[in-house]
């Protein structure tokens, strides 16, 4: 992977500088070009032709177009016969390089034809335009600012950052922060800086000095086919996954694994293991029980024969992390799992330079508990009123016995009745757990009801984390953690034909009963050991919860209370959850933790 900047002006000097401020994301080299009115800059992570010829800015034979780019096109090798065919010449071995020839060739229609991780920019400049396109699910980042004159774009916040924009904070991408632990499709959080979405492209016009035309040239379309039988879909999963593995080895440096021992993460691993000779694997583990997969990891590694790698890891070492975190998640995150994430991706580092996840598994076949939570859930909150407002007594009378966080969560849906998505978010928040926390305003987020467009409401729960949690959650965390190492990670899962494949699978085949990616443990049946497929899923947790209750309770403190003049919360309702939480009677660690990544993200970068 690399890094990538640029803007609509020339400046040798601002250009070096934020082309720097990538160095992690690419470490081995720096390309600039500053002319014709564009100044573009390129971090290099040597991994398809590792000679000098594959150097970014890339231009074509009489300098009319140049691109920089951060990703991979897997399909290449395909894409570069065909341009061959029709008389263009390469000078390096590189997917780069089809993105200049492609685009000479078929002009935006080369958006149709590339499939991969990107996020790149071409210099035209015979039609003076910069054109920005990422990729369809998401995976690799891009962000740009265009306000009066000037248009900058790069691959994190921090350039931008650093380019002297405007610092107003997006109240929307704040409030969607504080509930979910990220900021939403589209927004960064700053209020003059956008993501390009997932799927999307864009077009500056240097002498109009506007965005002339942004939009979309993919998006994912859910068209369930009734017809379809288990063997087939089977069949077809299972050949599609091997596809997407196969095509995703390309790469002229050593590659991985991450394996926690989970259904998806030793799929790939087992999909991967006949084409690699000696496959390096990767899993940590907390000094907490609950918290070790390496029972699962170990069999996994067995199995399939690789060379296994794990490392404990304890609150001292998450201590470290904390202070290095903002640099890298530049705009406020705050899902938990990106202290693993993180220390995974640095023990890979330490033997290979490409790691395939499982990422992308959960959402395509309906693995989280929530896709069983969310039907009975929308029953309880349509219930009559005097019905609910009597299981809402049972239940709180019964809270005073237990103090159940999970009996505090369930008397939020049983309020007034609300719409299908907001029951969602309800669910999906780590908030509505107390009388304060259901007052929140849902209306803000009605922009969300794109993803509720099907008949089918795991349909529409699938839509909406393919579209919203994929992209800003999972892909963001995978992102950085890995680039903060400089390590490349790949997504199997989110190949395009295995993600359109599985839009058109009924969600009756993913979620059978309250059995979660029924269709996918049918498909690796024969190739993975039963206690992989059957075994209760974990996720990639970390005792958040229990550090904050002691190892790091005085840390969290500081943080959590902290004079930073932005108030995310009511200190009132903060001293109430602290209290909560260190009694052990409600496990307030999400809410601590977006309040200290907030924290020190506004202490790195606004201060």
């Amino acid at each position: 992977m690399c890094g990538i900047v640029g803007f609509n002006w020339q400046d040798g000097d601002l250009i070096g500088q934020l082309t720097g401020l990538l160095a992690h994301r690419g470490p081995e080299q720096e390309g600039l070009y500053v002319g014709n009115g564009v100044s573009l800059g390129h971090r290099r992570l040597r991994i398809i032709d590792l000679s000098d010829n594959s150097r970014q800015p890339m231009s074509n034979e009489d300098g009319s177009i140049y691109v920089v780019y951060n990703g991979e096109i897997f399909n290449f090798q395909s894409l570069r016969a065909e341009l061959e065919r029709d008389g263009h010449r390469f000078r390096s071995k590189s997917d780069t390089e089809v993105l200049v020839h492609g685009y000479e060739q078929w002009g935006m229609g080369l958006l149709q034809r590339i499939r991969g991780q990107f996020a790149f920019c071409i210099w035209d400049s015979k039609d003076q335009c910069l054109v920005l396109a990422r990729d369809h699910l998401g995976i690799k980042p891009l962000y740009f600012y265009s306000e009066g004159n000037r248009f900058i774009f790069g691959s994190e916040l921090k350039v931008f950052l650093k380019a002297d924009v405007p610092r107003q904070i997006c109240k929307p991408a704040l409030d969607y922060y504080l509930l979910f632990g990220n900021t939403p499709v589209g927004q960064s959080i700053l209020q003059a800086v956008k993501k390009l979405q997932p799927g999307g492209y864009l077009i500056y016009d240097l002498k109009a000095a506007r965005v002339a035309e942004r939009g979309r040239y993919w998006q994912l379309r859910y068209r369930p086919d009734g017809s379809m039988t288990m063997p087939d879909v089977t069949k077809a999963i299972r050949d599609r996954l091997s596809a997407a593995v196969c095509s995703q080895l390309v790469s002229d440096v050593p590659l991985g694994a991450f394996l926690s021992g989970g259904l998806d993460s030793s799929a790939i691993v087992a999909l991967m293991r006949p084409h690699v000779k000696e496959l390096n694997t990767f899993s940590i583990r907390f000094d907490r029980p609950g918290y070790d997969e390496s029972e699962y990891a170990k069999i996994a590694s067995e199995t399939f024969k690789t060379i296994h790698h794990q490392i404990q890891f304890d609150a001292r070492v998450v201590r470290e992390l904390i202070e290095q975190l903002p640099y890298y998640y530049d705009e406020p995150f705050a899902d938990p799992s990106m202290i693993p994430t993180s220390l995974v991706s640095r023990v890979a580092r330490q033997h290979v330079t490409v790691a395939l996840s499982g990422t992308g598994g959960d959402e395509l076949f309906a693995g989280y508990p929530r896709y069983q939570q969310i039907r009975p859930l929308l029953a309880l909150n349509a219930m009559p009123g005097l019905l609910k407002h009597t299981t809402d007594a049972l239940v709180a009378g019964i809270n005073k016995i237990i103090a159940s966080d999970i009996l505090n969560k369930l008397r939020s849906f049983l309020g007034p009745k609300q719409g299908s998505l907001n029951v969602y978010l309800m669910l999906f928040s780590y908030m509505f757990r107390d009388r304060i926390e259901r007052q929140i305003d849902l209306g803000q987020f009605d922009w969300l009801e794109d993803s509720f467009c099907y008949d089918d409401i795991i349909t529409n729960v699938l839509s909406f984390d393919t579209q919203h949690y994929l992209p800003e959650c999972l892909l963001t965390k995978e992102d950085r953690a890995s680039m903060a190492v400089s390590l490349e990670t790949r997504v199997p899962f989110l190949d395009l034909d295995l993600v359109e494949l599985a839009s058109r699978i009924p969600s009756r085949f993913k979620l059978k009963g309250l059995q979660k990616k029924y269709v996918l443990k049918k498909a690796m049946a024969g190739i993975l050991p039963r206690q992989i497929i059957y075994r209760r899923k974990q996720g990639f947790g970390v005792p958040l919860a229990e550090y904050l209750r002691n190892e790091l309770r005085d840390l969290a403190f500081d943080e959590v209370f902290a004079e930073t003049g932005v108030q995310l919360y009511d200190r009132s309702l903060l001293e109430q959850a602290w209290q909560y939480h260190q009694s052990g009677r409600s496990d307030y660690s999400r809410l601590f933790w977006s309040v200290i990544m907030f924290n020190r993200w506004f202490k790195r970068w606004m201060q």
